[in-house]
């Protein structure tokens, strides 16, 4: 876990109260977060075509599990994945040229 880098990826997302068992809808999950209530709800990976699955965000990939930490909800992968191109390929520009491709580099 002590990898200052770790692989970002696009997974579905359950979101349920801690404590409890009842899924949220992506609406609740937002009116949730609105009203400040972050604290209250657990983030869960899922998988593609899974019918619990709400919507999509970024999970930080490690040796143990799949962390989320605060990224924003997608419902679609492609807003996702749009994120991540913009908000990330920024990041690491900043950190170091050595993670990115030539084609990257030339922005």
């Amino acid at each position: 876990m002590n990898n200052p880098n770790p692989e970002l990826v696009i997974l579905p997302f359950t979101a349920k109260l801690k404590a409890t068992t009842i899924l949220l809808t992506f609406d609740q999950l937002m009116f949730l977060l609105r009203k400040g209530r972050r604290s209250q709800i657990q983030i869960e990976r899922s998988y593609p075509g899974s019918p619990q699955a709400i919507g999509w965000t970024i999970f930080h990939r490690t040796p143990e599990k799949y962390l989320h930490k605060n990224e924003p909800f997608f419902r679609s992968e492609r807003g996702a994945r749009r994120h991540i191109r913009q908000a990330y390929a920024l990041h690491y520009a900043l950190a170091s040229d050595e993670d990115l491709t030539h084609s990257h580099l030339s922005l």
